[in-house]
């Protein structure tokens, strides 16, 4: 990771933590607000991966799947923002999803660094954070005040696993 890589993920988990605390502050109307972040950032997801397909991806052995991705994060971002207007079950179904599919990715990918002897227990435990916060949309889907609670403890977390990833120092893999 080059240092200003570094440099805009500290930003940008600051930037997380100061929105998820003015959330906090004021909840009012905040699952519009939780549900509009959710579809923007599904939007400029696969935007970017669609970039990323045209320029690099469409040269590579399965680039098509980022394609896919790509198409699905566009259809899905703009899906939700066009349903602002009841964003509870939107915003759960997208939490629920959105923790459990990254947490399970985020356990395997620890298991497989740990079989090379890397850095795996971070990874397992933002998976099994993610997976726990997963259950918690889904045990607490009643609550509106209780589900912002929860995306404001996911936001936080995030930031701050954003942060210590950028302090981490690069790994450099030798092949003997």
């Amino acid at each position: 990771m080059t240092r200003l890589r570094r440099i805009a993920n500290v930003v940008v988990g600051l930037v997380m933590i100061v929105c998820a605390v003015d959330l906090l502050i004021d909840p009012k109307g905040g699952l519009v607000l939780v549900a509009m972040v959710l579809g923007l950032g599904l939007l400029l997801y696969g935007m970017r991966m669609l970039v990323y397909y045209f320029t690099m991806a469409r040269h590579m052995a399965g680039g098509l799947s980022i394609l896919f991705i790509a198409v699905l994060a566009l259809d899905v971002g703009s899906f939700s923002i066009a349903l602002v207007d009841n964003p509870q079950v939107f915003c759960i179904l997208y939490l629920v999803g959105y923790n459990a599919i990254t947490g399970v990715i985020a356990v395997a990918r620890g298991i497989e660094a740990k079989k090379f002897e890397s850095h795996w227990k971070l990874s397992v435990v933002h998976g099994i954070v993610n997976m726990i916060l997963a259950l918690a949309c889904i045990v607490f889907a009643g609550s509106e005040s209780i589900v912002i609670y929860i995306f404001c403890f996911g936001l936080v977390y995030r930031a701050c696993v954003r942060i210590a990833e950028a302090m981490r120092p690069t790994e450099i893999v030798f092949i003997k």
